[in-house]
């Protein structure tokens, strides 16, 4: 049986140009000479094109989301809310409708059926991106660093951040900064271990110490909390101490409060992610914008823009810069 698949590989186009060209999808800027091609792979493979019961809803452009990453994930922090925010925004006001699917439902497949266009969020396996790849050109990455770079993919720059982190650590006179993370490595955790390894690469550029404080259970308020709480009881703990995001970093500046020692005379504390919490905690903490809005917004208008123009999106990693935000929670060392 002819797909659209083999009309597109034989027309050299993308599978999306197909399938809008042959119903006559207005909003295709393509040229007669592409039109033509795909006409004449139509008659020479005999594809029959499936019925369709309502032309003008198949017009509308349909974009599939799919979250790739756990449950877990989403609940500890804002991060993956505020990226899936910000892509189903663009979708709605440009009117494209949208389906959401999380990676390994049972059902994804179904799902993705007669889709233009598929925005990924999250770190994906192997397997399931060749099979996605199989289904389609258009489609984009989020929060996803491929290697080797074989589609479009936009990621924060985790190096720099870090960067950012020890260098302002260094510039207010701290000699000695903890990590405040988890060791192991897996799936879950991956950017974790991206920014541990940039930290401990600038702490040792700028001949500072580094302590790691290993979490055990999920990277929450309370995990924060236990883990400084019980630390600081057992040791002189570093001037200066970095969460790999914001909960953490709240629950370790409670539970240095409870201790009685000051944050930040005692212990500066920056944090990563910058969740509106942040600004109201006391002292208000310091901590890394992670642009996760501005990555949901522009995956959507790059994937957006390439189905207006029949082209496939070039394979490319877009990477965007995060901020240091200094508050209340970190200032200049002065040892006693």
């Amino acid at each position: 049986m002819v797909t659209l698949k083999d009309v597109a590989k034989y027309a050299n186009v993308s599978i999306a140009t197909v399938s809008r060209i042959l119903r006559e999808d207005d909003t295709l800027n393509v040229s007669l000479e592409t039109r033509t091609k795909v006409q004449e792979a139509v008659a020479k493979l005999n594809y029959v094109p499936k019925p369709r019961k309502n032309s003008n809803q198949n017009t509308k452009l349909v974009v599939a989301i799919i979250q790739c990453y756990t449950y877990e994930q989403e609940i500890r922090d804002t991060y993956y809310i505020t990226l899936l925010q910000s892509v189903e925004k663009y979708l709605k006001t440009h009117h494209i409708a949208m389906r959401r699917v999380r990676e390994g439902d049972i059902d994804v497949e179904s799902v993705l059926q007669n889709v233009h266009g598929i925005i990924c969020i999250g770190k994906i396996s192997s397997f399931h991106l060749e099979k996605l790849c199989e289904m389609t050109e258009n489609i984009i990455f989020l929060d996803m660093d491929m290697s080797p770079i074989t589609e479009c993919c936009i990621t924060l720059d985790f190096d720099d951040a870090m960067y950012q982190v020890v260098k302002y650590f260094h510039d207010l006179g701290h000699k000695k900064i903890g990590f405040l993370g988890r060791s192991e490595y897996n799936e879950l955790n991956h950017h974790i271990q991206t920014r541990k390894r940039s930290f401990i690469k600038y702490c040792q550029e700028f001949h500072m110490e580094y302590q790691e404080f290993s979490l055990e259970k999920d990277l929450t308020s309370e995990a924060g909390y236990n883990l400084v709480y019980e630390m600081a009881q057992i040791q002189k703990l570093p001037s200066a101490l970095f969460a790999v995001n914001d909960p953490i970093a709240i629950g370790a500046m409670r539970a240095l409060q409870d201790l009685n020692i000051r944050v930040p005379q005692d212990v500066s504390i920056i944090g990563f992610n910058n969740i509106d919490a942040g600004n109201f905690t006391s002292p208000s903490l310091s901590t890394v914008y992670a642009p996760a809005d501005e990555m949901g917004e522009l995956g959507a208008s790059l994937l957006h823009q390439s189905l207006l123009n029949g082209k496939k999106l070039n394979s490319m990693r877009i990477q965007l810069p995060c901020y240091l935000i200094e508050r209340n929670s970190s200032i200049m060392y002065h040892e006693d």
